[in-house]
């Protein structure tokens, strides 16, 4: 607990590295993400090691594609890595040692994590087959890691949703293992999640009842091509996918044919909302065929039943906003103050780890609203702990 708040951290993370890939199947087992070093390190600052994964190195810092992501010198000692630090150690931040993440959580006040991958994982390949195995194999590493402590540590399963196959056995094996919810990110590769050859799955996983996540990663590669820096990086490629994704959710009529459907955008702040809420409504009647001089739009028939604002607002629609959302109050208005979320982000480099003291420190918010960012919310969403 936190100054006697209890804490449920809807997104944080376990740091990518290689144990995640010991049980790929052949004939991927080859093909496994590995650590690199790059000599030649002059204007590269932290980025002089990555993963080399199918030819090229992620993360890296410049030119198209270049984001922020944890590279060996984080997670591997024999690349630097900090085997003394007391407070988010290898450990912790990889998962590998889940009591050195529970003393983190202890320190931060939080009572239960759900965690989620790197947002490496958004475009580690093109090729399908290899995608869908590096998704089932960490869901089987992160499983058995927060089984060590299935009392605060929940986990969300990568769904693989270009290769139907994986699809249907990463579903069955999500639920054996005890996921909470299944995440995706804004894209699967240049196709929107309500891509009709999606369509089998969507259907297999409404069956589970398990909530949906959209996470934030470089998953539109056109997005990442645009990108010269990882500036560009965070705002381009990484952010603007929320918006495909939310398209393709709401404006793709998927609540209306899944209507048990709960889905939550994490970690790609809250302001988009506003817009793409507004844009949507504005030529939804329109592109229904109330056009002033009597067009007949083709696929009128396949838009949203209702009006954008009414989706968000049935309860269905879950975000995390950043603790010091200066729209916040707005943002309770739009989707209910009963569906946003509190994250931490940790251990990632956002400097959200004091999010939840960010919070309690605001004079805009109740005691109620406080309690439901930091716990209810969440438990809304997931499920009780």
């Amino acid at each position: 607990m936190l100054q006697g708040y209890r804490i449920f951290d809807a997104d944080a993370h376990g740091s990518i590295n290689p144990k995640m890939w010991e049980d790929l199947p052949e004939p991927y087992r080859a093909r496994r993400p590995r650590p690199v070093s790059i000599h030649d390190e002059a204007g590269l600052g932290n980025y002089t090691a990555g993963w080399l994964i199918e030819g090229s190195i992620e993360p890296h810092a410049l030119g198209p594609g270049a984001q922020q992501a944890n590279t060996p010198r984080n997670v591997l000692v024999e690349f630097g890595g900090d085997v003394k630090r007391e407070h988010c150690s290898i450990g912790s931040m990889t998962l590998a040692d889940p009591q050195a993440r529970l003393r983190d959580m202890d320190r931060m006040g939080f009572d239960f994590q759900m965690i989620f991958p790197s947002t490496l994982y958004a475009h580690m390949t093109a090729d399908p087959g290899f995608e869908a195995a590096l998704f089932r194999a960490y869901n089987r590493y992160i499983a058995r890691q927060c089984q060590a402590v299935p009392t605060r540590l929940k986990w969300s399963g990568l769904l693989p949703l270009r290769d139907q196959d994986h699809a249907f056995q990463a579903i069955e094996e999500m639920q054996r293992l005890g996921a909470r919810a299944a995440v995706v990110f804004g894209t699967a590769g240049e196709r929107l999640l309500s891509d009709p050859g999606f369509a089998p799955i969507w259907d297999e996983f409404a069956r589970t009842k398990l909530p949906l996540c959209v996470h934030m990663g470089m998953s539109y590669p056109p997005l990442a091509q645009l990108g010269r820096s990882i500036y560009d990086g965070h705002v381009i490629g990484m952010s603007l996918p929320a918006q495909l994704a939310f398209v393709a959710i709401v404006g793709h009529c998927m609540l209306d044919r899944y209507p048990e459907l709960k889905v939550a955008f994490l970690e790609f702040g809250a302001e988009w909302i506003f817009y793409m809420v507004s844009r949507m409504d504005h030529y939804l009647p329109l592109d229904r065929g109330a056009h002033p001089f009597g067009l007949s739009m083709p696929n009128a028939g396949q838009l949203p039943r209702s009006r954008i604002r009414d989706y968000v607002q049935s309860g269905r629609i879950f975000m995390a906003a950043e603790a010091d959302d200066a729209m916040l109050q707005q943002l309770f208005e739009l989707i209910g103050e009963d569906h946003v979320l509190f994250s931490s982000d940790f251990p990632h480099g956002e400097g959200r780890e004091n999010a939840a003291l960010e919070i309690l420190e605001r004079k805009d918010l109740s005691e109620a609203q406080k309690r439901k960012l930091l716990y209810d919310n969440t438990v809304r969403f997931f499920g009780e702990p």
